[in-house]
Parts: C-alpha cells; structure tokens; sequence
C-alpha cells in the first residue's frame, strides 16, 4: 500500500453503508504495511458532513471485514443529528442514512 511521509494511506477500498440521493455514509479501508487493515469514515450529507484520513498509527483489525464492522460502529457513535433549524428534508434524510448503517451490523455477511 502507498502511505505519505505522515503515514496517511491513499490507496483504499471504499465501502458504501448507506446512501440516499448525493448523501453518503461510508467506511475507507486499506490494508497498512504491518498487514493489518485500518479505516476512515467519509459521511456526506445536504447541510454538512465529515471525513478524515486513514493513518498507520489507528487501531489496526485482521480482516477487511473486523475494520468494516469497527467502522460502522465508530459511524453510528459519531453520526450527525440534524439541527432544528435545519429544513426537515434533512432531519429526513439523515435519519434515512443512519438506518441504513443500523441494518449494516444487523444483517449478517455472506462471507
């Protein structure tokens, strides 16, 4: 994998957990140099959002599935809450995305 002189990783496989229209929740993993995958969360949404990079210095998981699941629920820890002011549409839509992550740790994986 390719990392700066920070440690920060650019190569990484982007899982999508949730979308609804241009808004996103998603997990970025890359498997670090130690052999250990680590991740990044990237959440996009009509009034806001957040990302962040994945460094080598992060808890490092086993398996691209354990950053995933550590991921998810790092993301539903952090998940933005609409402000009253803001329109419904996005108390909607954000509710619309948190409920798609909530299904991603209910629904059991294939592999």
């Amino acid at each position: 994998m390719t990392k700066n002189e920070n440690g920060v990783y650019f190569d990484y496989r982007t899982e999508t957990v949730a979308a609804r229209g241009r808004a996103r929740a998603e997990v970025r993993i890359a498997k670090c140099d130690d052999g250990l995958y680590r991740y990044s969360l990237d959440v996009r949404y009509s009034y806001g959002g957040f990302s962040g990079p994945i460094a080598d210095h992060g808890d490092g998981y086993a398996t691209h599935e354990q950053a995933k699941t550590a991921g998810i629920a790092e993301l539903l820890e952090r998940f933005p809450t609409a402000w009253g002011s803001e329109p419904q549409n996005v108390h909607a839509e954000l509710q619309q995305l948190r409920e798609q992550v909530e299904a991603q740790l209910r629904q059991p994986s294939l592999f």
